[in-house]
This record gives C-alpha cells, structure tokens and sequence, in this order.
C-alpha cells in the first residue's frame, strides 16, 4: 500500500500556518497558548482554501487507485483540523481513504508499515516508518535534501519532488 502525507506533500499548509505562530508567538504565549493550542484553533478551512496545491498533487491523486493509496495525516484536533481536511479532500474529487492521526501518536501506531510506502516531507516521520519495516520516500518540494522542519536527509532515503512517480 502507499500511504501519502497531507501537509507538506499534497498541500504547502506548514508555511501559511507557522507563518502567523512565528511572526506572532510572544502573542500567543502572552494568552497562555502553546503551539498545540495554537493549532488546534486555527482556522483550517481558511488555510485549506488558501494553501498552495504542490507539483500537480490533486491530479496526480485522482490518477491512483484510491484502494491502494491513502492519504495519511497528522491533526491537531478532530473536528476542526480533521473534519475540514477531509471536506477540502472531498470537494476536490479525491477519493483516497483519508487516515486521521492524532498529533500525540506516531504514522506507525495507526497503520502498519511492513511492507508499504510512506510518501511525507517529516524525516521523523520517515525515520519511524523505517524502523518499522516499511519503505520510506522523502518529498522533498526544495530538492535541498532538508525536510520541512530543517533537518538533513542524513539517512539518504530515496527523494520525490512529485507525486508523478506512483502513477501506475
């Protein structure tokens, strides 16, 4: 099975979202928020609808068969992140299962990874799908060989810009 990252792979949401955390975190902490807080009160539909589609990914999505693909996402919060995750997925014709994850637990206490490919920009991600024997891909939009969060490729998982390489 391929399991692909929401955040990062499919959508640019992580810059639009830590945008405002950074530029404003004294504001938050001042409120008593913590970055968990902050996110689960974002306003996901407005940067669902406002985020970047990255490299074609909803048409190269709609070109899998959505019984050996899923969409597999970290969420901050079931009813806001979660549920407006999979009405922008929905409104778009995607038809991979979407797979919820909540942000405290790991990609790999979800589903197995034996055997299956894990698509994701998160090289801790990555790190955990390999320990448990599944087969690690790294998104890698900048084709730097850093992730998301600014950490080296230091393991040299195999590196995608796009998700054209899955179309069958």
């Amino acid at each position: 099975m391929l399991y692909i990252d929401f955040d990062g792979v499919i959508l640019d949401t992580i810059s639009f979202v830590f945008e405002d955390w950074r530029k404003n975190r004294d504001k938050y902490k001042s409120l008593g928020l913590t970055k968990i807080e902050y996110l689960k009160n974002v306003d996901w539909e407005y940067v669902l609808n406002n985020s970047n589609v990255i490299n074609d990914s909803i048409y190269y999505l709609k070109q899998m068969d959505p019984k050996e693909s899923f969409i597999l996402t970290k969420i901050h919060s079931l009813e806001n992140e979660g549920a407006e995750k999979v009405k922008w997925s929905r409104a778009r014709d995607i038809k991979q299962p979407i797979i919820l994850v909540p942000y405290n637990l790991d990609k790999t206490n979800i589903v197995n990874a034996k055997g299956n490919v894990l698509v994701d920009d998160s090289l801790n991600n990555l790190d955990d799908w390999d320990k448990c024997g599944g087969q690690s891909v790294f998104f890698d939009i900048d084709n730097d060989n850093y992730d998301s969060w600014h950490l080296p490729n230091i393991k040299k998982y195999e590196k995608v810009m796009s998700l054209s390489k899955f179309i069958k």
